[in-house]
């Protein structure tokens, strides 16, 4: 939506539209039925999608981070913490306050990134989805708007997702590193999004127009104030 904006603005010939969050797939899908003129995606193409013609060109990187409302007094976990909550054998906070887990569908970018954590963890995340009482979020705006709304909340999100959006959500220190742009950049912090610009194999040229802003000072600003390591457009 900001870049959108920003775009506009330079751009008064070009109505620019974004529609709401389709989720990676479904955004690819609307690109492949030509009802969309781009797509963003926070996973690469599949063979399938690249055989239709479709290009994903790698615009930033966002740490992935695990978030609780601003309120909740914890601000770190290691590990072990994680496995515990998603086992269900940690269900409250230390102050005592229930523990709400919040998880994103099994297909879902993020539960690729826990199951890869470790077997332990892969094993806590199959755990977790089992269990019929734990919310699931479709999306990301769902996921951020549930954390923020359900006290005691606990689930994950990007960095740039919280600044982007003003969420109300605080990071946690995972395994004693603030999920911070430094910390992925010097590798200190090895978990983050790589986000991609999806085309067709004949972008129209506003679409053209919209991809060259993103990798414009403008649009590097922007990406680079909420949350974004901005990628190098030549490779």
């Amino acid at each position: 939506q900001l870049l959108a904006k920003a775009f506009s603005e330079d751009h008064p010939d070009i109505k620019t539209v974004v529609l709401p969050s389709l989720g990676s797939g479904g955004g690819i899908k609307a690109l492949d039925a030509g009802k969309v003129a781009l797509a963003f995606s926070a996973r690469p193409l599949k063979q399938e999608e690249r055989a239709k013609g479709l290009s994903a060109i790698p615009y930033a990187r966002t740490p992935v981070v695990f978030a609780v409302h601003k309120k909740t007094t914890f601000d770190r976990l290691e590990l072990e913490d994680l496995l515990a909550i998603y086992s269900g054998a940690t269900s409250s906070w230390p102050d005592g306050t229930p523990l709400r887990l919040i998880l994103r569908p099994e297909h879902d970018s993020d539960t690729r990134l826990l199951r890869g954590l470790s077997p332990e963890m892969d094993a806590a995340v199959t755990e977790a989805h089992s269990r019929k009482d734990l919310f699931i979020a479709l999306n990301d705006q769902d996921n951020a708007a549930v954390l923020e709304t359900v006290p005691g909340s606990f689930g994950m999100t990007t960095l740039a997702q919280i600044l982007s959006e003003s969420r109300n959500l605080k990071p946690l220190i995972f395994n004693g590193q603030l999920p911070s742009l430094e910390a992925v950049q010097t590798g200190k912090y090895p978990h983050f999004k790589s986000l991609y610009l999806v085309v067709g194999n004949a972008p129209s040229e506003p679409a053209e127009a919209f991809r060259a802003f993103i990798f414009s000072t403008t649009g590097r600003n922007i990406l680079s104030a909420t949350g974004h390591i901005v990628a190098d457009p030549d490779r």
